[in-house]
């Protein structure tokens, strides 16, 4: 179709300020409740926000580890990739080497944090992907851990819990291209990719296996390498075929 809009430049290496509407290879992008839209500006090691218009609204974020005794540290990245927003407006960001999910307002202050290096639950290795139901509980691809792990805020979304793990027969390498995204339906189904399986594998909100589909080539029931996936409101899956430039759309069946 016709395209309606686009907006980004690449940084101009020789000059190290990036201003806001450059990318240096953006992975997620998200809309927020008004509309606003979110990206994580990977590489840049921050997140920038638009209008859905695509005017620059604001950026936060630097390259770093974040430490527990500074809270400007908070907003310190390493190489940031998924990025959802729950109905609250809170955005979430997968800050993949710093191995944590990190919260913050529409306005880009910092709420709260969870994750740390690990195997146990609420620990992760290399999180990748993040989605936030309409009930509030917030699903993370932990990539290397091969598993899908879910969260539940507390009251007043200061903290969060672990609240499942469920193993994942996907994800086996560690290539730069394996890099899965997540994606959760408002009947709370969670759909992930398999990106070097080519495929895209649907789940209960309790990890139970629903379906699977995909196979490696460029046909119409076939993908090169799957990326991004998201469900749109009227149930339709939706996902970026990264290996031959398209973006595939599914329906489920009844």
């Amino acid at each position: 179709g016709p395209l309606f809009q686009e907006w980004g430049t690449f940084p101009d290496t020789a000059n190290l300020d990036a201003p806001a509407g450059t990318f240096n290879e953006p992975w997620g992008v998200a809309v927020g409740p008004d509309g606003s839209v979110y990206v994580a500006d990977t590489w840049n090691h921050r997140v920038q926000k638009f209008t859905e218009d695509g005017e620059p609204v604001t950026t936060w974020g630097q390259y770093g580890q974040p430490f527990p005794e500074d809270p400007a540290s908070k907003s310190y990245f390493w190489g940031p990739r998924g990025i959802a927003v729950d109905s609250q407006g809170r955005v979430f960001i997968a800050d993949t080497g710093n191995k944590r999910i990190a919260v913050f307002d529409e306005e880009g202050n910092f709420l709260t944090e969870f994750g740390t290096a690990g195997l146990d639950p609420g620990q992760f290795d290399e999180p990748v992907g993040v989605a936030a139901a309409t009930d509030g509980t917030v699903y993370v691809t932990d990539t290397w851990n091969q598993r899908i792990q879910s969260f539940t805020p507390n009251e007043d979304g200061s903290q969060y819990f672990p609240l499942q793990q469920w193993e994942v027969n996907a994800w086996f390498g560690q290539s730069l291209e394996n890099k899965p995204f997540i994606a959760v339906s408002e009947d709370k189904h969670v759909f992930i990719t398999d990106p070097e399986g080519y495929r895209v594998i649907e789940f209960t909100e309790n990890g139970e296996f629903v379906r699977t589909w995909g196979d490696f080539g460029n046909g119409p029931d076939q993908i090169g390498l799957a990326a991004g996936v998201a469900v749109d409101p009227a149930g339709f899956v939706w996902v970026t075929d990264a290996g031959n430039q398209r973006i595939l759309r599914y329906t489920l069946p009844e």
